[in-house]
């Protein structure tokens, strides 16, 4: 019987230079898509920085994923990750497809809102994941150029006088590793760089650590 460990994943959005929180940029596994008929379970763990000129910010919070093979190129689900910063919190969460464009190469790309202690957003992402996928070998490695965007909205939808966050565009390097624990389970470790570009103020850095597990529901042993 599997027993399915809940682990957790953040990266950060800068509480000292805010703008509209994105969609979840993380890869966690890849190239490969799920298989058709089966699912895919993500959870995980981690922590992160903003980096501004003056304004430097950290955090940590979860991260969790469902995903269905609609075909063996092609699955569909769902992303979210919710983040913890000083007294502040982020809920985002995004419809997720990716497509299997080669054996080790996957393009995938998300829709999505997200609410945060300064506003909301709605959002979304693309991004091109390459790597290894070597059954006989323990460990495998990926990597991924992501594109996101997210438009700000005032946190009061009412109209209460507040103000809409600055919108946002990140590029992000997702690196990862995953190691087999079993056939269907996955140890995996993920990191990210990358650059905050808010509207109206100076770019950021973004760098987050994370680990967690991936469970393939349904797939034949």
């Amino acid at each position: 019987m599997i027993k399915i460990l809940v682990f957790f994943l953040a990266f950060v959005i800068a509480g000292c230079v805010s703008f509209a929180p994105p969609s979840p940029l993380v890869t966690y596994g890849g190239p490969k898509t799920t298989e058709k008929g089966t699912s895919e379970v993500a959870i995980a763990m981690g922590t992160g920085f903003a980096l501004f000129e003056n304004a430097h910010s950290g955090g940590q919070g979860w991260f969790g994923r469902y995903k269905y093979g609609i075909d063996d190129e092609f699955d569909l689900g769902i992303d979210a990750v919710g983040i913890v910063r000083s007294d502040k919190g982020t809920l985002t969460a995004k419809l997720a497809g990716r497509y299997q464009v080669k054996d080790n190469l996957r393009l995938e790309g998300g829709i999505g809102v997200a609410d945060d202690a300064d506003g909301k957003s709605l959002n979304s992402d693309l991004g091109l994941t390459w790597g290894t996928i070597n059954e006989n070998k323990l460990w495998n490695y990926y990597s991924t150029i992501r594109v996101g965007v997210a438009k700000g909205y005032p946190g009061d939808v009412f109209g209460s006088g507040t103000i809409a966050p600055p919108d946002v565009l990140i590029v992000l390097l997702n690196i990862g590793t995953q190691g087999k624990i079993i056939d269907n389970q996955k140890f995996i470790f993920e990191g990210g760089f990358g650059y905050i570009f808010p509207d109206s103020h100076k770019p950021g850095a973004l760098i987050y650590l994370s680990c967690g597990l991936l469970f393939n529901i349904g797939k034949k042993l």
